[in-house]
């Protein structure tokens, strides 16, 4: 099929003469707080230049194969023009990460705060709404401080230390669990499922990487009642014969699970990687799981996480979308809480665990896919999102 694209700047149709002009347009959609870009490349020269947009301008890009999609609203930061040959480039970022109040340097703290409402309270400094995820939102903090430092940089510290997905997106802040696979509105969003017949070739890869493995993670915090620093352990990978510590001491018993927890995860992410480039769908996000189908063993099967896609259209390739993944953690994601458990946020149904099921010959350490990864595909459904 041929993919169709629209353009607006400022809510208006781009004319004829944009299209004719058009070299490529990509839009890179990244994992966490980094800003996501869109950059413009397009023939200019004599006898009808191109107007140049002004800066602060919006851009929307929507493309699709029927019923058209946003890749999101983007405020044009730089215009750049070469003369002999003739060229304009225009770049942009993510219009909701342009709030002057997400790089605004504060100094403070909270006392008694949960997590949830921690960061209702920034997103709404920044005019955003929020969703949450409830079981690292009921977290709660004695005492907090946002220590000389922006909104961006103290929600990315939060985000480490409960191993969240921080994210701007259609005028939300998302906060949940990394690898969940939940939307801004907190449902799950589906697997990107990818066949043979999707891969552009030559641009498919993936790697275990042979990492030093830890069998636990060890963090600290003060206890003041004893004057004396106590030790908090998290399980790390079975097959590992070292011990990671955390230098950085928390304030609770309760921080330092959460730290030497979230730690332990991001470990096992990375420990293997993949990267592919395939016709393009719009409906391939940063955050979404990752599985491989009929491509090779060792790869099918196996649980990853999308950290970056890049949707790029030109004309002399049509519309693809370049992803990179990292493996999953094992635990963020997948597994539903059993009724019986519904207060214990570390309790999973164990029906969902014998469910989950490691990849057929995967390498070694390979964490189970989560039944849930499996069941519902986002990959392929352009025109229906």
């Amino acid at each position: 099929m041929h993919p169709l694209i629209e353009v607006k700047i400022d809510g208006n149709p781009v004319a004829g003469a944009f299209y004719e002009r058009l070299v490529s347009i990509t839009v890179t959609d990244k994992e966490g707080l980094s800003s996501d870009t869109i950059d413009i490349e397009l023939n200019d020269g004599p006898p009808s230049f191109l107007a140049i947009p002004r800066k602060g301008a919006i851009i929307d890009v929507r493309l699709g194969y029927g019923k058209l999609r946003s890749l999101g609203q983007y405020t044009v930061d730089k215009v750049s023009a070469k003369c002999l040959p003739y060229s304009l480039s225009v770049s942009g970022k993510a219009r909701d990460m342009r709030s002057g109040k997400f790089k605004e340097r504060q100094e403070r703290h909270w006392d008694k705060v949960k997590v949830k409402d921690l960061v209702k309270e920034l997103a709404g400094e920044a005019g955003l709404g929020a969703y949450v995820d409830p079981d690292i939102g009921e977290h709660e903090y004695d005492w907090v401080a946002q220590q000389d430092e922006s909104n961006i940089h103290f929600l990315r510290r939060l985000s480490d230390r409960h191993n969240a997905l921080c994210k701007v997106k259609d005028g939300r802040l998302l906060f949940s669990a990394r690898g969940s696979g939940n939307s801004a509105s907190g449902q799950f969003i589906g697997s990107v499922v990818v066949s043979p017949s999707k891969i552009i070739q030559g641009t498919c890869s993936f790697e275990a990487n042979d990492r030093t493995k830890y069998s636990k993670v060890v963090a600290y915090y003060q206890d003041n009642d004893k004057a004396q620093r106590v030790e908090i352990e998290a399980d790390g990978d079975a097959d590992g014969d070292s011990v990671f510590r955390i230098p950085e001491p928390f304030a609770s018993v309760k921080e330092a699970d959460k730290a030497a927890q979230s730690k332990a995860k991001a470990l096992k992410r990375g420990e293997g990687a993949a990267s592919v480039t395939v016709v393009g769908d719009t409906a391939i996000i940063a955050g979404a799981p990752l599985l491989f189908g009929d491509v090779r063993p060792g790869l099918d099967g196996v649980p990853y996480v999308i950290d970056t896609a890049t949707h790029t259209y030109r004309k002399t390739e049509g519309y693809r979308t370049a992803i990179s993944a990292k493996l999953y953690d094992g635990k963020s994601g997948g597994s539903k809480k059993s009724a019986a458990n519904d207060n214990d946020p570390d309790s999973t149904s164990e029906t969902s665990k014998s469910e989950d099921k490691v990849a057929p010959n995967a390498p070694a350490g390979t964490p189970a896919t989560p039944s849930e990864w499996t069941g519902q595909r986002r990959y392929g459904r352009t025109d229906e999102n």
